[in-house]
């Protein structure tokens, strides 16, 4: 009788514990148009119409290129409505240099984007700002591999650095359309 009345009792434990689980599972469940779009204008239609300015270095042309990406997605080109106008700077700093270990430090790699959100029709700046991202690498004896390291450091500051852009222009475009 003992064991049967253990047995009754994991059961009922076993199908309450399924019932949170399963509500869990629904209640983590979005119901969203399989096919519908979204409806926010500013993601939506007021991002693709940013145009970005052209730039002249490694770096700044990676932060315009993830930037376009992120405004657009990829995208078919519509009416460019605003301009982003981007300049960036970078440096590079040696942190920490090792006395002990032979030939091996650390590095950051700073890019700093400021832009002037432009209105097309007028030309008057609607906003402006500036961003920051930094990114660290490792360095080592080896030239080509601290080279690689240096310059896979500032492509994640720069697209970090452009992610950072776009939710900026994303809150322009918003509090000038309010």
């Amino acid at each position: 009788m003992l064991l049967s009345d253990l047995h009754q009792r994991f059961l009922d434990l076993s199908r309450k514990s399924l019932c949170v689980i399963f509500a869990f599972f629904l209640a983590s469940c979005q119901f969203q148009p399989l096919h519908g779009s979204n409806t926010n204008s500013v993601t939506s239609g007021g991002l693709a119409s940013v145009g970005v300015s052209q730039v002249d270095s490694r770096v700044a042309q990676q932060v315009r290129n993830h930037l376009l990406f992120l405004l657009n997605g990829g995208g078919p080109a519509v009416e460019k409505t605003h301009e982003a106008r981007i300049r960036v700077t970078w440096n590079n700093k040696l942190l920490a240099s090792i006395p002990t270990v032979r030939d091996s430090s650390a590095g950051t790699v700073t890019v700093t984007v400021s832009y002037d959100l432009v209105e097309n029709a007028t030309g008057d700046i609607v906003k402006s700002g500036q961003r920051q991202a930094i990114a660290s690498y490792d360095r080592t004896g080896q030239v080509f591999a601290n080279n690689r390291a240096e310059r896979d450091a500032e492509n994640r500051a720069a697209r970090e650095a452009a992610e950072a852009i776009r939710l900026a222009i994303a809150s322009d475009l918003n509090n000038a359309g309010s």
